[in-house]
């Protein structure tokens, strides 16, 4: 920050109760919900996009600091209406990008979908999805699909394969006709071996788009190329890595020697 730049809106922030100080101001990025700050549904969802909606961009070169809504809707928050009114000021609806023009907006569409999903909240989820998009729904599908919650003693992903196909079917994804298709094209199984001597095999898939890595979890579980180990994470099958080093072909071979097909 330049120390000769005046931070008349951090110092007002402060001093309205806002912010604690202008260094946790600049650290936080955010001004957050207070926790007893009374919210109606569905302002109460465990979203970090309703808890933190207001973005806050630090002093940085000249330029001044400046607050901008996370997305334009939230300019119905009860949160943002309150700090309208004590600031005399509307906020700015495409959020505040820095100097560089970084803003944390598309980022919260992603933490609005990942942050439900894993609350077991995707009904509120699909009732809310005007806060999102489609694509951040489906890796938040896949990442459902992935883990599970620590309490959760199933252990068997924070979603089902029949919540994923709900909640994909929303959304207005096309599932493939081809079942394995998607999982081909993730890369190539390979194992982590730790120094108990314990190997876990981790699912990686580059840079696919979220509606394929989505149908690649929910047919890779349903199919059993896919299982989740005892700490609740999706790892390749012993199944799923022969039939993946099978390829196309309807044939593959068993870690037995005995041949199968794939279907």
């Amino acid at each position: 920050m330049d120390n000769q730049t005046s931070d008349t809106l951090g110092e007002t922030l402060v001093e309205k109760g806002f912010a604690p100080n202008l260094y946790l101001l600049d650290i936080n990025h955010a001004l957050s919900v207070p926790r007893d700050f009374p919210l109606p549904a569905p302002w109460n969802l465990p979203s970090r996009m309703f808890g933190f909606p207001i973005e806050v961009c630090r002093p940085d070169g000249g330029q001044p600091r400046k607050i901008g809504l996370r997305h334009p809707l939230l300019a119905d928050h009860p949160y943002v209406l309150h700090v309208e009114a004590v600031l005399g000021v509307e906020i700015d609806r495409n959020g505040a990008p820095n100097r560089y023009g970084y803003t944390t907006a598309p980022t919260a569409r992603w933490w609005h979908a990942v942050d439900l999903i894993s609350a077991g909240k995707w009904r509120e989820l699909l009732d809310t999805q005007d806060f999102t998009e489609p694509r951040c729904i489906m890796r938040a599908v896949a990442y459902g699909c992935r883990y599970s919650h620590h309490e959760d003693k199933k252990a068997a992903g924070y979603i089902t394969t029949a919540e994923a196909r709900e909640i994909m079917r929303e959304v207005g994804a096309t599932e493939p006709d081809e079942r394995s298709a998607a999982i081909l094209a993730f890369s190539a199984p390979s194992p982590c071996r730790q120094d108990t001597g314990s190997e876990h095999w981790p699912i990686n898939h580059g840079r696919l788009c979220a509606e394929d890595v989505a149908w690649g979890m929910i047919h890779g579980i349903e199919d059993g190329w896919f299982r989740h180990d005892r700490s609740g994470h999706l790892q390749w099958s012993e199944l799923g890595r022969e039939r993946y080093a099978a390829g196309d072909s309807a044939i593959y071979t068993e870690a037995s020697g005995q041949a199968a097909f794939a279907f």
